[in-house]
Parts: C-alpha cells; sequence; structure tokens
C-alpha cells in the first residue's frame, strides 16, 4: 500500500510540473502582436489599435511586465507614440484606450484592449502627411509585431510593424 501511494504522489507531481503557467496562477496578460488601421483624410488622421490578449508561458513570461492598467496608460498616451512631421502641426484631439471581452464588449477583467486616437493636422492642409513614427514597441516593449492598414487619398497599402521598423509610409 505505501509504494502505491508514492507511486500516485510521482503521478500527480509529473503532472504539476507538465502543467502551463497559467494553471498556477502566476501567468499574466500579455500583448505581443496587434493590427493598426490609420486612416488619413485632409487635415485630419483618425487610427484604430487592436491587440490580442494572450497569456504568458515560459517563452513569452518576461517579454512583457504590465498590468493591463499600464498597457492602457500607456496607449492613452498618443503624443508619445505616433510622432508625425513637425510640418503637419498634428495635436491630439481624443485618445482612448480600454479592455474588451471576447464579444467585443468593455470589461474590467483580462481581455483584448482597444485604442481608438484622432489627430488634427493643420499644418497638412498645405502639404500631404506622407509619413509616420510608430513609437508603439517603445511604450511597449515585448510587442513583437503590428500590421498597419492604411488609408489615404493614394489608396489604400498595408504594412508590418517591428521593433527594428517603426516608420510607416502614408
Amino acid at each position: 500500500m505505501h509504494l502505491r501511494n508514492i507511486a500516485v504522489s510521482a503521478l500527480v507531481s509529473s503532472f504539476a510540473i507538465a502543467l502551463p503557467a497559467f494553471a498556477d496562477g502566476s501567468a499574466t496578460a500579455q500583448y505581443l502582436t496587434g493590427k493598426l488601421t490609420v486612416e488619413v483624410s485632409g487635415t485630419g488622421v483618425s487610427m484604430q489599435l487592436r491587440l490580442p490578449m494572450t497569456r504568458s508561458d515560459t517563452t513569452t513570461k518576461h517579454k512583457q511586465d504590465f498590468t493591463q492598467e499600464e498597457v492602457i496608460a500607456r496607449l492613452k498616451a498618443a503624443d508619445k507614440l505616433f510622432v508625425f512631421p513637425e510640418k503637419a502641426k498634428c495635436v491630439v484631439e481624443n485618445a482612448n484606450a480600454f479592455a474588451v471581452d471576447g464579444q467585443g464588449r468593455p470589461t474590467k477583467g483580462d481581455g483584448n484592449i482597444q485604442a481608438m486616437y484622432r489627430f488634427d493636422c493643420p499644418g497638412a492642409a498645405g502639404a500631404r502627411i506622407d509619413a509616420l513614427k510608430i513609437r508603439l514597441t517603445e511604450g511597449l516593449p515585448g510587442l513583437e509585431k503590428v500590421r498597419a492598414q492604411i488609408a489615404t487619398d493614394k489608396g489604400e497599402s498595408t504594412q508590418d510593424l517591428e521593433p527594428a521598423n517603426v516608420d510607416l509610409k502614408l
């Protein structure tokens, strides 16, 4: 009977070791990829950012160590995340970020993040905005890739942004 208890104990221990990190409650929400939609129209620029939540595991544990509230606060600092050409004289009209559940409803718990931005660029009336520096990977270390979809008077395009490539051609 004693050997049987030892065998059961060993079996239970091996399962505990094989469980993913989030089973013990230690995993955190992380935002490693995203999608950014940019629309330039006249002197206005509108953007929507979506960051799907993933749970940290042993390979991503140290990539991003922020609470969801810290991520949202960083995303609301639009003037630090998006740098327009000086001549455009862009100012933030609106910047909002919040967590949503799987159905897209705002939530207080862990969830995907949505952020919406609106910039007024009075200097763009005389010259078209042709570039934008995206500083998301600086504001959110661990963010590995953002797929950007851009719509301007020239047409539509897509571009992948990574820490080494953050300049967006408009």
